[in-house]
């Protein structure tokens, strides 16, 4: 099963399925939430636009290392000459350019020479609007003057019929019911063939059926796992827990002594455990990625003159076994 069609990506389909790239717009925008296609959509097109010979297709933080490469080793002609004399480019997950300004500007670049010479782009950010302020203005105005279309994010009975067919085509003899208990556990069909695939596994190292009670058992084990995995929010939980504020204390705005100790012991328990750039550590906090860095800074500071908020850091990596 390459795909699956349904009322919440029916129409993203229906372009993609008789895409011309001598008919279509010049720029064709897919947003839409993680996990529901928009990758094997842009895939879909480089493999049947008829251009696969003269056509590129990557993401967007492929593109921006690329370029990064070609700056810093004098091959930035050749970098060029590849993306801009291309008829069809397509890239995924514009999202992850935010925050790359020289990068931007190189596709906002790229965008004029591809159009210009009667190519075509289609693109996919991961969205729930077609928000792309973080372009810039002017590449953004132009990306957003093509045709602009969403993927909404599909009903749990949408997900269980595409679970069922998975399972199907696979000859798998799975309880309906576990079926729908992992439609209802997630939001997006990426991640619902990701457990129904673990849960399979496990059930085959147990010997065991794939029934109910066999999930139940595979979730509760799950549930353990996720709860030691050293991700942002699991850090944050722990950090609260440890140093006895609120998690929404410690997401919020208060700005008491306690509150900012503990999410400054959070933010830089989180970049010293999971290695995410400040940007995105910022998001957690509703905060800018400066702000980020100096609090990392003066809990680095104080972690080195003060033993007993010390002591509350090493109980919280025993927290994740590191």
């Amino acid at each position: 099963m390459n795909w699956f069609l349904s009322e919440f990506n029916i129409r993203a389909w229906r372009l993609i399925k008789n895409y011309e790239p001598e008919k279509a717009p010049s720029v064709t925008l897919i947003y839409g939430p993680r996990g529901i296609g928009k990758s094997t959509m842009l895939s879909n097109v480089y493999q049947h636009s008829g251009l696969k010979d003269t056509s590129i297709i990557t993401d967007s933080l492929s593109f921006a290392r690329q370029y990064a490469y070609a700056a810093q080793n004098n091959k930035l002609n050749v970098f060029r000459q590849r993306y801009r004399s291309t008829h069809l480019l397509l890239i995924d997950d514009l999202q992850l350019l935010e925050g790359k300004a020289k990068t931007i500007e190189e596709l906002h670049y790229t965008y004029e020479y591809v159009i210009e010479n009667g190519g075509k782009m289609v693109i996919t950010i991961e969205a729930d609007s077609p928000q792309l302020e973080f372009l810039g203005e002017r590449l953004a105005s132009r990306f957003l003057s093509g045709v602009v279309i969403p993927i909404e994010r599909p009903l749990t009975t949408e997900i269980k019929r595409f679970l069922a067919e998975y399972s199907h085509e696979k000859h798998l003899f799975m309880d309906e019911l576990v079926l729908e208990v992992i439609a209802e556990r997630t939001d997006n069909l990426a991640d619902a063939k990701m457990i129904m695939k673990s849960f399979v596994q496990f059930a085959e190292l147990q010997q065991d059926e794939l029934s109910l009670s066999c999930f139940q058992v595979y979730w509760e084990n799950e549930e353990r796992k996720r709860n030691k995995k050293a991700d942002p929010m699991n850090i944050i939980r722990i950090v609260a827990q440890i140093m006895g504020v609120a998690v929404e204390e410690l997401l919020g705005q208060g700005r008491k002594p306690r509150v900012n100790e503990a999410r400054q012991l959070a933010i830089y328990t989180i970049r010293t455990l999971c290695q995410i750039s400040y940007p995105s550590i910022a998001c957690y906090f509703n905060r800018n990625h400066n702000t980020v860095l100096m609090a990392f800074k003066k809990m680095q500071a104080k972690l080195a003159i003060d033993e007993e908020l010390n002591n509350k850091y090493v109980i919280i990596l025993n927290a994740f076994k590191v």
